[in-house]
């Protein structure tokens, strides 16, 4: 199990963390999600036997938010 943090920029209110929680939480192995608008961040827990971190990473710009 591995937890991350990352800068994501773009969030600006609740609606946005929802969109990035929600695209963190549709890859495999994600265990538990927080993202804050007002910090600029997501918090990550997940497995790295089933998913990487370029995966997360991808899901989130997906969504329209720049991961830094």
């Amino acid at each position: 199990m591995a937890k991350i943090v990352l800068k994501v920029s773009g969030m600006k209110c609740g609606g946005c963390e929802n969109l990035v929680q929600d695209a963190v939480k549709s890859c495999a192995g994600v265990l538990s999600v927080i993202a804050s608008h007002k910090a600029g961040t997501v918090e990550i827990d997940y497995d790295q036997t089933q998913t990487d971190l370029a995966s997360v990473k991808k899901a989130i710009t997906e969504k329209g938010f720049t991961v830094d």
